[in-house]
This record gives C-alpha cells, structure tokens and sequence, in this order.
C-alpha cells in the first residue's frame, strides 16, 4: 500500500519542484539616445511624460523572447509609437513621433549573450 502511495504522490512532488522559466529567454531592450541640443520629453505609454535631457539616454523597456533573435521595434509589447516633446512656454510640442514604429531607423546592438539592444538616436536634424 505505501509504494502504491508513494507512486502515486511521486508526480506531484515532481511538479512542485519545477520552477516556472518566466524571465529566461533572449531579452531585447530599448533605448532612445538623444544626441540633439534640446532637453526632450518621452510620452511613455502610460501617457507620463518622461525627462530625456539632451545627451542622454533612456531605456524604454524590454522584452523576452524564447528565439536567439532580437525583437523588432515594431512588434514589440513595449510601445506603439514614439512621441518626443519638447517644453516651450510651460507647454509640449510635438519635436518627433514614429507611428508606426520605423524598424530601420533603429540601430541593433548585442552587448552580450542573449542580450539585444535596439538603440534610436535622435538628432537635431531630426526634430521638428
């Protein structure tokens, strides 16, 4: 009867012992290099805007996929557009948008295994 038992319990003991694999995978990451002159603001999509000062850069979120390839801008989770604003006045002015999201216009990096970074550099010349 106890080897019935224990064969019995055997899978369920198994079972707890797994740990999910959630936040294993290849992670992409975004970022947006602001190379202009302009202190710049991202409208993130909780609709907050976030500082992007001017030579600097801002992670605007990652993604994990089970494939050892990047994640597209374009079909990430992460975001549906880009939206910078500047501040002039008190108020925000639309400086740059992408919608859709351009894929070529992003550059693709791997810092390291399993790790990608799409990086999108803005410039003066890019604002509006």
């Amino acid at each position: 009867m106890k080897r019935i038992f224990l064969i019995l319990l055997f899978p369920f003991l198994v079972a707890f012992q797994c740990d999910d694999d959630v936040d294993t995978g290849f992670e992409t990451t975004y970022i947006i290099r602001n190379d202009s002159s302009t202190d710049l603001y991202f409208l993130d999509s909780q609709e907050r805007f976030v500082g992007l000062p001017g030579q600097s850069e801002l992670s605007i979120g990652s993604a994990l996929k089970n494939e050892a390839s990047p994640l597209l801008p374009s079909e990430s989770f992460v975001f549906n557009d880009i939206r910078l604003y500047r501040s002039e006045n008190g108020n925000f002015i639309l400086s740059y948008q992408q919608d859709p999201v351009e894929d070529e216009i992003w550059s693709l990096t791997e810092p390291s295994i399993n790790r990608f970074e799409y990086t999108l550099v803005i410039t003066d010349v890019d604002l509006n």
